[in-house]
């Protein structure tokens, strides 16, 4: 009896829109909250500060190896308060600087800046010793 009666096709014109909540800032702030590795930051930090002191310690001079981990640290901070607007975004909270955006571009030039920095020193100490005494 019910299945005799007939259904009327949907209205193909207005499709469902979705009904999450997206800010209006980022995209997708789910996806930008797992690009933002502050662990990855960490474990790189790690090592260049470990390969300093110990492999490459009589190559490469302390104020190399400070700027390398400075540049590695500063986007580590800034991924770290990008991470925590996203999350006052996803709890419906503005965020008293907004800096998620801007550090989409900051975090990897910052990362690949000191990490690349830290292999030129490295290279550089074996191609041309005595380069930056």
């Amino acid at each position: 009896m019910i299945d005799d009666l007939p259904v009327p096709a949907p209205d193909q014109s207005q499709s469902p829109t979705p009904t999450r909540w997206i800010p209006n800032r980022l995209a997708e702030p789910v996806l930008a909250y797992d690009y933002f590795k502050t662990s990855v930051t960490v474990a790189t930090l790690g090592g260049i500060l470990t390969l300093s002191e110990t492999v490459f310690g009589e190559r490469i001079a302390p104020w190399q190896m400070g700027v390398t981990a400075a540049l590695v640290a500063l986007s580590g901070f800034i991924a770290l308060q990008a991470k925590t607007d996203i999350v006052q975004i996803a709890q419906g909270v503005k965020p008293p600087a907004d800096s998620s955006r801007l550090a989409l571009r900051l975090v990897p030039g910052l990362y690949g800046a000191g990490l690349g920095i830290f292999l030129a020193f490295v290279a550089l100490s074996y191609s041309s010793p005595g380069l930056f005494d």
